[in-house]
Parts: C-alpha cells; sequence; structure tokens
C-alpha cells in the first residue's frame, strides 16, 4: 500500500485584517525568497467568509502554484468588531496535479490558524511547519509525479477496467484525508441530480464556467476540482485525436475567484475555457466573463428542493434532457445498490472471528452489473421540482416513441428498442468487480473496524468517486469513439485524400452516443464536440420526426 506524499512548500503565510489597512499578510516566508504572493490575502479572505467558523478555500497563484488556505474566526471585542479572523495558507507547485496534492496540508494549516487566534504574537508554530516543509528541506524526499497524471496503459485495456484508471486520477490511497475535493463527489450529486450532465458536456467543450454561490468555499472548490476532474479526456479518447489538440484534453480550474481577477479574466475572453467559482455576486453580472453560470443554491430543510441554476452569458436557462434524468435515476439507483450491497458485506464479515478477518476481507464480494439492473427507473413521475430542471419531452419525441410503440409492439425491434438505452447506461457501468482492484491501494474497512462510522463513510466516498469518475469518462470516451468513426466513415466515402466539407450526423448515431436526438442542447453539443476535437462542421439531423404517407408532421 503507498502512501501519497505531500508535496514541498513553496510559500506558506498569514492572512488577517488590519482595522487600519485592511487585508494584508501579517507573516511569511517563500522559496525562492523573491517569490510574489500579491493578491494571496484576498483570495484567502473572500466575501462572505466572515458568515462561517471555519472554512477551506484553494486557488490558483501565478499560473504555477496551487494555494490551500484555512480560515478561522472566534469572538472577540468591540475594537475587533466582535471577531477576530485570520487564514493561514500554503502554496505548493503545480507540477503535482490540478491542486498540488495541497488538500493533504489541510488539517495543519487549520491548527496553526487556530494556534494563531488563540496567541497572536506566537509565531513558533507557523516557523516549525515551514522548516518541516518547505522546498529544500531534508523532508523534502517526494515523488516528482503528479498523482493525477500517474499511470499509462494500454487503450483497450483502459476501456475495458475504467474502473481501475479512477484511482490514480484520483489519488486516492491509504493517506486519503477527509479533505479531498473528490470524496464531496457523492454530495454533488445529490446537489446537482440531473444537471451534473448538462454540466459535464458545457466543460467537455471548454467553455468558462463560474460556480457562483455563498461559502464554505471548500465544498464550492471541490466541486471544481470533481468537475474537472469527470471532464478530462480519458487517455483512450486522446489517442483519437490529432496531436495538435493537447491544450483541451484537460481542464482548466481556476477554484476560487474574486474581484481582483477580473482584469486576468478581461484578457482570458474568446481564450481557453475554465472552471471557478466565487462569492463575488458582481462577478455574475459581467457577463463577458463567463459562458456559463452556475448559481449555487444553499440546502434547505423541508420538502421544498432548490437546485442550482444553470444559465448561458445571454441569459438562455439551461436544463437536462429527459435522456438525462432517465440516466440519472439509473445512477442513482446503482450506487444506491453498491452502498447496500456493501454494507451487508461489513455486516456479515464483523461476525466472523478476528482470527480469519483478513481473509475475510481479501475475499470482498465481486458485485456484478447486471445483477442490480432488473429494474427500470425510468416510469417514475418527476419529483422534487424536477420538472424545474428538466426539459419537458417534444411533441416530436411523444409522437415518435407511441408511434414506434403501436408500430413495433411485441417485436424484436420494439424490444431492442427499448433495451438499448438501458444497455448503454449498463455498459458504463459494467465489470463492477474491478471496483475491488481500483480500490486495492485506498484505505479498506477491515471487519473489525465495521461499527466505525467515520472510517465507513471514508470508504464509501472513496467508492463512490471511483465509480462515478470511471462512469464519466467511460461516457466521454464513448462520445468522442462514436465522432471519431463518423469523421473517418465520412472521410472514407469521398475521394482519395479529400475529405467531407460537413459531416451529416442522424439522430440513430446521436442516441448511440448517449444523447437525446430531440434536443436541441444535445444536438448543438454534437456540433461543438465535432468542431473542438476534430476541426470538422457538423449538421445534426433533428431527430427522427414522425412521417405520414411521405409528409412529415412534426
Amino acid at each position: 500500500m503507498t502512501n501519497v506524499q505531500a508535496p514541498p512548500v513553496a510559500a506558506l503565510f498569514l492572512a488577517v485584517f488590519d482595522q487600519r489597512v485592511g487585508y494584508t499578510l501579517a507573516w511569511k516566508r517563500t522559496v525562492p525568497s523573491d517569490l510574489d504572493l500579491s493578491g494571496v490575502e484576498y483570495h484567502s479572505l473572500p466575501s462572505g467568509l466572515h458568515g462561517v467558523q471555519s472554512d477551506v478555500v484553494y486557488f490558483i497563484h501565478d499560473g504555477q502554484y496551487a494555494a490551500v488556505s484555512a480560515f478561522a474566526q472566534e469572538k472577540a471585542d468591540e475594537t475587533h468588531r466582535n471577531a477576530r479572523f485570520c487564514a493561514v495558507g500554503a502554496l505548493v507547485p503545480l507540477s503535482y496535479g490540478k491542486l498540488g496534492r495541497s488538500w493533504l496540508y489541510a488539517p495543519e494549516l487549520r491548527r496553526l490558524a487556530r494556534e494563531y487566534l488563540s496567541n497572536p504574537n506566537d509565531m513558533r508554530s507557523l516557523e516549525l511547519f515551514w522548516t518541516k516543509h518547505k522546498q529544500g528541506s531534508k523532508s523534502d524526499a517526494r515523488s516528482s509525479s503528479p498523482t493525477e497524471h500517474r499511470g499509462s496503459v494500454n487503450a483497450n485495456l483502459k476501456r475495458k477496467r475504467g474502473l481501475s484508471d479512477a484511482t490514480p486520477v484520483l489519488g486516492l490511497d491509504a493517506t486519503t484525508a477527509a479533505d479531498h475535493p473528490s470524496l464531496y463527489m457523492s454530495s454533488l450529486l445529490d446537489s446537482f441530480g440531473p444537471l451534473i450532465f448538462p454540466l459535464h458536456r458545457a466543460a467537455l467543450l471548454r467553455k468558462r464556467i463560474l460556480l457562483l454561490g455563498a461559502p464554505p468555499l471548500q465544498r464550492n472548490c471541490s466541486a471544481v476540482y470533481i468537475l474537472s476532474i469527470l471532464s478530462n479526456l480519458p487517455a483512450a479518447s486522446t489517442e483519437l485525436l490529432q496531436p495538435n489538440t493537447e491544450a483541451i484534453h484537460r481542464s482548466h480550474p481556476l477554484f476560487s475567484i474574486g474581484i481582483n481577477d477580473i482584469p486576468a479574466l478581461t484578457s482570458n475572453v474568446d481564450k481557453a475555457g475554465y472552471i471557478a467559482t466565487s462569492t463575488d455576486d458582481i462577478l455574475g453580472e459581467k457577463h463577458q466573463l463567463y459562458d456559463i453560470l452556475v448559481e449555487l443554491t444553499p440546502g434547505e430543510s423541508g420538502s421544498k428542493r432548490r437546485w442550482p441554476r444553470l444559465r448561458t452569458s445571454d441569459g438562455k436557462i439551461i436544463k437536462a434532457t429527459q435522456r438525462d434524468l432517465r440516466r440519472y435515476r439509473r445512477l442513482r439507483s446503482e450506487l444506491r445498490q453498491l452502498r447496500l450491497a456493501r454494507n451487508r458485506y461489513r455486516d456479515e464479515a464483523s461476525d466472523n472471528d478476528n482470527d480469519n478477518a483478513t481473509d475475510v476481507n481479501e475475499q470482498a464480494p465481486l458485485i456484478r452489473t447486471d445483477s442490480l439492473l432488473n429494474h427500470s427507473p425510468t416510469t417514475e413521475p418527476l419529483t422534487n421540482g424536477e420538472h424545474e430542471v428538466v426539459e419537458p419531452p417534444t411533441w416530436t419525441a411523444i409522437a415518435y416513441t407511441s408511434l414506434m410503440f403501436w408500430a413495433t409492439y411485441g417485436s424484436a425491434e420494439a424490444t431492442a428498442a427499448a433495451d438499448g438505452e438501458t444497455n448503454f447506461d449498463a455498459s458504463l457501468l459494467e465489470d463492477l468487480p474491478d471496483l475491488h482492484d481500483a480500490l486495492s491501494n485506498s484505505t479498506t474497512l477491515p471487519p473489525s473496524s465495521a461499527k466505525n462510522d467515520d472510517a465507513a463513510q471514508m470508504e464509501e466516498a472513496q467508492e463512490t468517486a471511483t465509480v462515478l469518475t470511471a462512469y464519466f469518462h467511460r461516457l466521454t470516451d464513448r462520445i468522442v469513439q462514436a465522432l471519431a468513426e463518423i469523421v473517418a466513415e465520412a472521410d472514407d466515402e469521398t475521394e482519395t485524400g479529400v475529405e467531407e466539407d460537413a459531416i451529416v450526423i442522424s439522430g440513430e448515431e446521436v442516441r448511440g452516443m448517449g444523447l437525446d436526438g430531440s434536443s436541441e442542447g444535445d444536438r448543438e453539443f454534437v456540433r461543438g464536440m465535432m468542431e473542438l476535437y476534430f476541426g470538422r462542421e457538423a449538421k445534426v439531423a433533428e431527430g427522427e420526426g414522425v412521417w405520414v404517407c411521405g409528409v412529415r408532421v412534426c
């Protein structure tokens, strides 16, 4: 079992609010000594943070460093406006991944922030941390390759064992801390529901995506991290693209941004996309800075559920498709049954003698997908306000489905049509036995610890993160692979050496990508993917429609 090593620290700083000069750095150490820390105090203390007792903020500094900052506050007298707060932050090289594994320092930084508030005149703890973790220190015997980029496997093997690929992507192992952003993945799925799919598609198109919401920032920054991981192209997909597309193989997360970042975002107009979050509402009014605005909503008690709202820079509301809704329900059901199966295993394992505990654990159950897909969630009525975030069925789709049902009722064609969508979704979650292998380097809950709620929740979060990452990477791979085959087939039908100017894609081919051929949003997505990743123009058919006596009626 290999531990994930914490990265070397390039800078450590203490940000406070001074009554006379405002936000300032009260203490700092850097390697090299002239490392510019301009702006880290504003990133570490974004607006609205005073509304929570503690938080963790992630951001990118100077395009070279990932930053993690721990915020803490405590009550104070009126001279300090009844509250004193600070943030202790660290910079680590981005060469170690999207966040440079910076989350591994979050617990220590929280402790340092609390100790400073207890005794503002004592900087010894900060000095000790710096001496231990700074770049070039004796303890800086760390791996040189980033966790997120580790591992290279044959493309065919990657398609088959997508779950096993997810673990090195996430960097989950025995030292995974509770602060690892990917462990929020289950919560993200619950929060966004079927909207996770149009958001994933927007990220694949490398749109500029801004998540706007109130603290806690750790939750919002984790959403940025997860979306960036889910929208990275798997290695199998990148092999199908031209060499000059490397810049768009991976998403570009900025994490927390604020008003001070407006000049940089303005200069980025019409350039590479990004994914970021902010608590500054004014950024939502700067329509030129983003393509997609995600308005996050706080959790509420009661039966009325509030979903995030997605809209374009020109105000168009983005909703999930009917296909997304069915896919979401099936995915949610799969995860629920996986959780129940794991819980049953824990209960059975805890009944065994401690002498046999290790043997039982090594024989973890092989959960087969086909045993979990004996039901269909597609007939559930809309609940919890889902009608507010899901496109209504189009008349064309309703008429086509009804006509096909009566025309082919009981036939092999009808059965194939009904099973096609279910089989596609099942294929994205096949080989669930690989889950045990995928987590072989991660924290495995022994039977003797089955009653340890924290450990059980950690394992469950790791399993969910692994499954969801593999799921979305497989979905991406299916889309890219289908487009590559369409391009190759179109060019094969032309004269040798001549490319087809505009490639026609049928509604059946759109559905074969797991998309909704009757949704204009999905058709636009296919056109965008074809242009971005293959540099080709595509004409996407508007579904099959309904024809009577050779005349299209809808």
